[in-house]
């Protein structure tokens, strides 16, 4: 069984103790090795450990924990929100945090933050691996938790400002809670190009392309979308080391 170093901000020292004491005795996967009791000594905290899970209440004095997490260069960690205040879930979908929960804590679902904690390394690991594996999964965040897709489904990412609309060859519409900019970073960039500010296509599934104008894309779903002019020469030399398969 894998543990994962894990560390505790919350500036609640009761709620620090009962959330490590929970998953100290319930969650065996999982190892506190730090506890901070803001977000300025926790983002040091952070930058020296380098925790594989951060438990992070929201509502802190001084430096909140969204403002923590959006001031980190790097982040290579699960985020989990806790936080006594309901109304901070879609800050916590914007901010990528794979689970946010409610306090007082119900083991059953801190039970299950850490196993999605558990499913987000193996399919880490996975795609490490298998390499050239013709599954090759997409972990997805999504407000309702999270989706393993195959990357060769995607059609093309629309940006919808913290979110990004990913349209799958299945027909279905997964609106994922990282930005598109994110998507670009861990998406395969020989089949994968941003063609505008707001476009990410699979190349893969391009049925038609015209070069007037600046471009335009016709995807296998139909779909129009529109190549920037700053980027219609990089995208049409790129075309020519493809050998693009119309669907």
């Amino acid at each position: 069984m894998q543990i994962f170093k894990t560390i505790i901000i919350d500036d609640e020292e009761n709620s620090r103790n009962n959330t490590k004491s929970m998953l100290t005795n319930y969650c065996p996967e999982i190892e506190v090795i730090g506890e901070a009791s803001s977000g300025i000594e926790g983002k040091k905290l952070i930058q020296e450990l380098k925790p594989e899970v951060v438990f992070c209440d929201i509502n802190m004095p001084g430096m909140t924990g969204l403002e923590m997490i959006d001031g980190l260069v790097h982040r290579d960690f699960c985020l989990i929100f806790l936080t006594a205040y309901s109304d901070f879930g879609i800050n916590a979908v914007k901010a990528g945090a794979l689970d946010y929960l409610l306090k007082p804590l119900l083991l059953s679902e801190l039970q299950g933050a850490v196993k999605k904690v558990v499913t987000h390394y193996e399919q880490k690991n996975t795609n490490v691996n298998t390499g050239s594996n013709d599954k090759n999964l997409v972990l997805i965040n999504h407000s309702k938790g999270f989706t393993l897709i195959d990357y060769k489904d995607i059609i093309w990412l629309e940006a919808s400002d913290n979110y990004t609309n990913i349209f799958l060859n299945n027909a279905k519409k997964i609106v994922a809670s990282k930005t598109l900019k994110e998507f670009e970073a861990i998406l395969p960039t020989h089949i994968f190009f941003r063609i505008h500010r707001s476009s990410l296509i699979n190349v893969d599934f391009i049925k038609e392309y015209s070069n007037a104008e600046g471009g335009t894309i016709i995807m296998s779903d139909g779909t129009n979308i529109q190549v920037s002019k700053a980027r219609s020469q990089e995208f049409s030399d790129f075309l020519k080391t493809k050998a693009v398969t119309p669907k």
